[in-house]
């Protein structure tokens, strides 16, 4: 059953100022050699950028956030199959061009977060994202947008383990 969410209140909550706090503490601390943690601009956030940690070598790596306010204590990671069901535009797990370094997952109720590199995670759920979404829990939100016109974007929830396994297996087995 779909989740009615405006495009606004998801902007509210992944601007929540307690949320940039924890992502940043989160990042400075988890981030070997961070230096700072700053805030994507609209347009960097349109490309796979939350957030932008850098480092003391002061090149900078991209990080997309993915915060849950609850935590369910499912150890699963929210993976996104489609971005827009209508147009069958693939989801950002799936989308090689966004610019993303790391996707940071943070439950807010719990402080429990997870920080998996993108290329890594793409590579192996492009391999297995069918499979996965028929083996796993899967939802479809509808968003409302500004002009309240509605799309639809679909995730399926993959525990956590067997997305670090897929990974492990994809780089043992030397895939590129």
């Amino acid at each position: 059953m779909p989740t009615d969410t405006t495009f606004a209140a998801q902007l509210r909550m992944s601007d929540a100022g307690s949320t940039q706090t924890d992502v940043s503490a989160v990042l400075m601390a988890e981030v070997p050699g961070a230096l700072r943690v700053d805030r994507a601009n609209s347009a960097d956030d349109r490309t796979g950028t939350d957030y932008w940690v850098t480092l003391c070598s002061e090149k900078r790596i991209s990080v997309d956030t993915k915060v849950r306010s609850k935590d369910f204590g499912a150890d699963d990671l929210a993976l996104e199959t489609w971005s827009v069901v209508e147009r069958g535009v693939v989801g950002w797990t799936r989308d090689t061009r966004k610019q993303t370094d790391y996707v940071l997952w943070l439950w807010r109720d719990t402080g429990r977060w997870r920080l998996v590199p993108f290329l890594m995670l793409c590579a192996a759920f492009a391999r297995r994202w069918e499979r996965w979404a028929e083996s796993y829990k899967t939802a479809t939100q509808a968003t409302v947008r500004r002009d309240g016109t509605t799309f639809h974007s679909q995730v399926v929830f993959v525990p956590r383990v067997v997305v670090w396994r897929a990974i492990y297996q994809d780089n043992a087995a030397g895939y590129r």
